[in-house]
């Protein structure tokens, strides 16, 4: 599906797919519009959220045989990926498309099928049809096998945002979760006591031709798309981690408690399976490609680990965030032509390699969530900037929009209690940020940070909410109006303590909240 991906097909075979997959002579409609907001005291910030939204709302469109839709692979080839969707789908709920989002986490789901060995089309064109550059048929197709379980896992963010029972009680939904956690882990051979002697091609029903890409291509064991003879990449058990995570908490919500304590004890062994098993104690970092010989190799991966949370807590955690800002640094300055802002160490010490436009919108919100705020800022403003090649890559636009809505203004929706959270993650350049227009759960908000210790939640929708106004470190009290109320506090993912305290926030109300004392 990817440039690299490409270079597996034949000039006559590429030729006739591309004839195949040609853009319908009837164009798509344009369709979106949105009111979400942002305005801070970084000009450029403001900028760049402004061309966020524009370019993403440009890949929106209505009135095809696909149902309403927004563009999530390489450009003007009218279609929508699964890794991709999973990536644009936080961005898209604060552009108000979460229907949309359920709409394609759909199509996706109801064609799961045991003629695809539990796959479902790894790219949907609008024309509701597997798009003919990834699909000959059903036992000749591209897939990478990460996808299912990356579905799963922005699922269970899509149903925390929205709260949206389908996610919960559609058959559909309901027959992809089980088949994939189930069916999928065994027909792809993923269990813990299998995956690592697993074979580099799998379930072919036609003799392999290494030359033809549907055949080839047809189960890579990563998304990582260069590496040849994997049968193993780290990202993909990574990302089975997240999707029985995600499991459990919907299991959870249908109120089936043995099992979501049961697939939670599979996601903690999953877990500690992958650092015993991945992680190289002598140089320090995580291995991220296994070939069948049984050896490992370094390379660039470490941020989908990050993404999906599966690195163990303390030093292998921090580890990986360094080797991905020094990577998002490096990046930068090739493009900029300039020398490194950082220079941790020879290149084969990091795989210090400029990344493509793809990966690197991941790290906006990896770096938030590991209290990199500086690093996420200018990666956002990298991303956005109009001399960086190929930044009108759909995933771009929508990732900035969530890492500016979840990252930087800390928004997150939980359907479980029917909360917001809040957290500033403003660095050193803000001196505040505001964002308006947020649809989340049954109400809209509207959530401004001066500085890191004050924030404003507004209401401006219809229903109450329960606000979890946050900050960063450990406060004793946070001022709500004149009272001091008692803190709760929590770790987040990277192990940093914040404080937070719960408020009823009734539609039309406006309550300010600022951390109070520090012990």
């Amino acid at each position: 599906m990817r440039t690299a991906g490409r270079a597996l097909v034949p000039a006559f075979v590429f030729a006739a797919v591309l004839a195949a997959s040609a853009v319908p002579s009837t164009p798509a409609k344009k369709a979106a519009n949105s009111p979400l907001e942002f305005n801070s005291s970084l000009a450029a910030l403001n900028q760049a959220f402004a061309w966020a939204k524009r370019q993403a709302l440009d890949y929106v469109f209505t009135g095809d045989p696909v149902g309403d839709w927004y563009e999530a692979a390489l450009p003007h080839r009218e279609a929508f990926c699964m890794r991709d969707v999973s990536h644009q789908a936080a961005g898209a709920n604060a552009l108000g498309l979460a229907a949309i989002n359920k709409n394609l986490f759909r199509k996706f789901a109801v064609n799961i099928s045991e003629s695809k060995d539990w796959c479902t089309y790894w790219e949907i064109n609008r024309q509701d049809k597997p798009a003919p550059i990834d699909y000959r048929n059903d036992k000749e197709f591209w897939y990478n096998l990460p996808a299912n379980f990356d579905v799963l896992d922005a699922i269970g963010r899509q149903y925390l945002w929205t709260g949206d029972r389908s996610y919960l009680d559609d058959p559909v939904f309901l027959n992809f979760y089980a088949r994939t956690v189930n069916d999928y882990v065994v027909r792809w051979a993923l269990a813990s006591d299998r995956i690592m002697a697993r074979p580099v091609i799998m379930n072919l029903a036609v003799p392999l031709d290494s030359k033809d890409p549907y055949r080839a291509s047809r189960g890579l064991a990563s998304y990582n798309e260069d590496e040849e003879g994997l049968n193993v990449g780290a990202d993909l058990p990574a990302a089975q981690y997240a999707a029985y995570k995600a499991y459990a908490l919907l299991l959870g919500r249908r109120g089936d408690a043995a099992n979501a304590a049961a697939f939670e004890k599979k996601a903690a062994e999953a877990k500690s399976f992958f650092h015993q098993t991945w992680w190289d104690a002598p140089s320090s970092r995580y291995f991220v490609f296994h070939s069948p010989d049984g050896r490992f190799r370094h390379g660039i991966g470490q941020e989908f680990l990050l993404y999906y949370g599966v690195t163990a807590d303390g030093g292998p955690t921090q580890q990986a965030v360094r080797e991905t800002i020094a990577r998002a640094s490096y990046t930068r300055a090739m493009a900029a032509g300039k020398e490194p802002e950082a220079k941790p160490g020879p290149p084969t010490a990091v795989g210090l390699v400029a990344i493509n436009i793809e990966m690197c919108s991941y790290y906006p919100e990896i770096f938030f969530r590991h209290g990199e705020d500086a690093a996420a800022l200018r990666t956002i403003l990298y991303l956005c900037d109009t001399s960086t090649k190929r930044r009108e890559y759909p995933e771009v636009s929508f990732a900035v929009i969530g890492a500016l809505t979840r990252g930087m203004m800390g928004i997150e929706p939980d359907a479980r209690d029917g909360s917001v959270a809040t957290r500033p993650r403003l660095s050193g350049e803000l001196d505040w940020a505001e964002i308006k227009n947020v649809p989340v759960l049954q109400t809209v908000i509207a959530v401004k940070h001066s500085g890191r210790t004050r924030t404003e939640f507004r209401n401006t929708g219809p229903a109450a909410v329960v606000w979890k106004a946050g900050f960063s470190g450990g406060w004793d009290t946070i001022i709500v109006g004149d009272a001091a109320q008692k803190t709760e506090l929590a770790k987040d993912e990277a192990g940093a303590v914040f404080s937070f305290v719960r408020l009823k926030v009734e539609p039309g109300r406006t309550v300010s909240a600022a951390a109070g004392h520090k012990t």
